[in-house]
């Protein structure tokens, strides 16, 4: 563990939320929590169960999260009193701890049962011989006790998660590989990270054999093979699954393992996530690039863990788009989801217009999410700076003072994202030497930075004052599933439009299923050019980046109020409007009409779909035009598709590049060439059809009488400096 400690800013935005997040957890009972644990081994508890989820089949999970959540905040904030709290709760757990190591929040029957079942136990995705996610629910014991150790300073917590994972093995060493992955159909959180964990720490043989028997190849085998099978699976089941395959390539080198965290990172993150940077919709993947906008989207679980497997990523890569993700996400889901009058936590944050955030009670919303939403405020330290290998890479601009293991520290002085900039001062000199490393956000534009995204502040020294110019502006993010949809933010922060809480329902609420009905309030459909928002939004209070629209940039007339969403609590919301795009829509209409086959590039299903095959292109996406896109910049660049022509007809090869796309195209048709293009990069940012007519009588000579034809079409450049970014390929008649 790298004993650098970043301490937030008092009485600033994160260091406030920090203290609600504290003060929430501190408020919990720890004999209410234990009770289950009692019941579970036959003992008296010494207080009594707390309601809803800590009633039911997957209790004891809260208090695992309890030990995570009072671990961070001793670490971040040494607060004696959450340190109280922890070795009393700790100690109270190794007293009622089975002699053969079992202890968790529900007996051990449905793991009994499935050990000595010689593989005949009843399974599905979120059963284990007929009780409800039970590993799920002793892995936040497990994970919470070796914080507990790390974190906490608690030498008992880590005598006990050893036990308790001794009592595991000879479980499951009564199992066949074939039985393991049987068990783990069912959601079984991060057990795999668990072993892992353990091994990093004890270097015993044992626990690394059992974290690798914990890999669910279902789902971690496509990943190897960066092959993207995640639609329709549940959502937070798998991310803890990835966390313990990257945890495992940093313990053994396996460069599988990071292949297969890598590419479920990036898919993630870049295909299958809305504007807040969370994910999921009914906790599901949906298909990628989908945004369906709905109540049950985002949930809470599934970006404290993906921020967490970002923190591998970074470890590994050192690039400023990790940290572009993690700031995303960070401000615009993590904190937008705790009230920050309460402490009260979200289980989804709603992406659907005109709807609210529905937030737990205390004594009875014992969601997932209310776990993993005590332990986000005391995880807002952790990546703010971080000092790796004589370098220290300052991620993220939030006012705190960081301490490095040799004696660096130094303050990150800014009102940011209310102010535009920044001051890093060093207070004092370490006994190594450190160069600093500023992130260039990408939401600033011709942003100075070298090719990780980082801008070098060269090597510290005692005294040394540092200035950071942060630039925002109002951009438009348009949803990456085609629908018209689009979002507002100023630099990296979502605005939402505050829509008031007229005839709202209660938003504080025991079970997070009852809103599930509640209407939406409807949001007018934006008509205004979505390339040029300052001149239909206006920034009207400086201080609390509120800005307000014209009220003839809404189809019915209306002016929104817009906030930053972290700020918007209690209210209806909308962190996505419609649009309408008169010249958009007639070019689909146009295509609808006469388009016989049409591939995305850059979008793997599509792809797949017409058997592509690359060779040095690159991919990407163009937030400006909605467009993923492959891209042509030397010579040896090439790709190509199999596409069906219409047999009957004159066709029309259709290629739609990036209107600021300089250099020359060439497409061949079963490897011989049919035209060269050139492009000048003077249509600016827009999207450019290049039509290549077919004539019949090559349609007919290639189809030779067949009732379909399919041909490859290959794309390529003869330049060795041209930037073409293919964004659409269609064939028309």
């Amino acid at each position: 563990m790298n004993a650098q400690t970043t301490v937030l800013t008092p009485d600033t935005m994160f260091a406030q939320s920090q203290q609600t997040g504290l003060d929430y957890v501190l408020r919990l009972d720890p004999d209410r929590l234990l009770a289950p644990c009692y019941f579970a081994v036959g003992k008296l508890p010494k207080g009594s169960t707390y309601g809803g989820w800590e009633s039911q089949q997957i209790q004891g999970h809260s208090l695992g999260h309890y030990f995570s959540a009072l671990s961070g905040f001793v670490y971040q904030t040494k607060s004696k009193e959450a340190k109280e709290k922890l070795d009393y709760t700790v100690t109270c757990l190794k007293e009622i701890q089975r002699k053969d190591g079992y202890v968790g929040g529900i007996p051990s029957t449905p793991f009994d049962t499935t050990f000595s079942s010689n593989g005949n136990f009843a399974v599905d995705r979120f059963g284990l011989s007929n009780w409800w996610v039970p590993w799920y629910s002793v892995h936040k014991i497990y994970a919470g006790l070796i914080d507990a150790y790390l974190f906490g300073g608690n030498k008992d917590a880590l005598e006990i998660v050893k036990k308790m994972a001794d009592w595991a093995i000879a479980g499951t060493d009564k199992m066949t590989d074939e039985q393991m992955q049987k068990m783990l159909t069912c959601e079984h959180g991060g057990m795999c990270k668990v072993f892992a964990d353990l091994y990093g720490i004890t270097k015993d043989e044992r626990y690394l054999k059992a974290a690798e028997r914990w890999i669910h190849h279902e789902i971690i085998d496509p990943a190897i093979k960066q092959r993207d099978n995640l639609q329709g699976y549940h959502a937070n089941t798998q991310i803890p699954k990835f966390l313990g395959i990257a945890r495992l390539y940093e313990v053994t080198g396996k460069k599988e393992y990071r292949t297969a965290a890598e590419f479920f990172f990036n898919t993630v993150t870049k295909k299958r996530s809305y504007v807040i940077g969370g994910n999921s919709i009914g906790e599901h993947f949906g298909p990628e690039y989908s945004e369906k906008l709905g109540r049950d989207t985002c949930e809470t679980c599934n970006t404290y863990n993906m921020l967490e497997l970002a923190e591998h990523m970074f470890d590994w890569n050192r690039t400023a788009d990790i940290a572009d993700y993690y700031e995303t996400a960070l401000y615009n889901h993590i904190l937008a989801s705790q009230d920050p009058q309460t402490g009260a936590k979200t289980y989804f944050v709603s992406m659907l217009p005109g709807f609210y955030k529905v937030y737990g009670s205390f004594e009875n919303a014992f969601w997932c999410c209310t776990g993993t939403g005590m332990e986000n405020p005391e995880r807002y330290n952790r990546f703010v700076a971080l000092d790796k290998d004589g370098t220290i890479y300052l991620n993220l601009f939030i006012p705190s003072t960081v301490t490095t293991e040799d004696g660096w520290k130094f303050k990150i002085d800014t009102n940011f994202p209310y102010s535009q900039n920044a001051t890093v001062t060093v207070l004092s000199a370490g006994k190594n030497p450190r160069n600093l490393k500023i992130r260039a956000p990408s939401w600033i534009e011709g942003a100075e930075k070298g090719a990780d995204g980082y801008r070098d502040a060269g090597q510290l020294s005692a005294g040394k004052n540092i200035q950071i110019d942060l630039p925002m502006e109002l951009n438009i993010r348009r949803a990456r599933d085609r629908s018209g949809n689009f979002s507002v933010l100023y630099g990296p922060i979502v605005l939402a439009a505050d829509i008031g809480n007229k005839n709202m329902p209660r938003d504080i609420v025991d079970n997070q299923l009852v809103y599930m009905n509640s209407p939406a309030q409807k949001v007018s459909t934006i008509t205004a050019d979505l390339n040029a928002p300052q001149n239909w939004i206006t920034k009207t209070d400086a201080a609390t980046l509120t800005f307000t629209t014209k009220a003839s940039a809404a189809e019915n007339n209306v002016s929104y109020t817009l906030k930053p969403f972290y700020g918007i609590h209690h209210t209806r919301y909308a962190t996505y409007f419609a649009s309408n795009n008169a010249v958009e829509d007639a070019r689909a209409a146009k295509f609808e009409k006469i388009t016989v086959d049409m591939v995305e590039p850059g979008r793997q299903q599509s792809e797949i779909e017409h058997r592509y095959k690359a060779e040095g292109t690159a991919m990407g996406y163009l937030s400006s035009i909605d467009r993923n896109y492959r891209q042509l910049t030397q010579a040896s660049d090439s790709f190509s598709y199999r596409v069906k022509f219409d047999p009957k007809k004159a066709n029309t090869i259709v290629l739609t590049v990036y209107g600021k796309d300089k250099g020359t195209i060439s497409i061949s048709i079963d490897g011989k060439e049919i035209a060269q293009k050139t492009l000048t990069g003077e249509k600016g940012d827009s999207l450019v059809d290049i039509e290549i007519p077919i004539s019949l009588q090559a349609i007919q000579e290639a189809a030779k009488g067949k009732a379909s034809l399919r041909q490859v079409v290959t794309i390529t450049t003869p330049d060795t400096t041209a930037d073409i970014k293919v964004l659409e390929f269609r064939i028309t008649h």
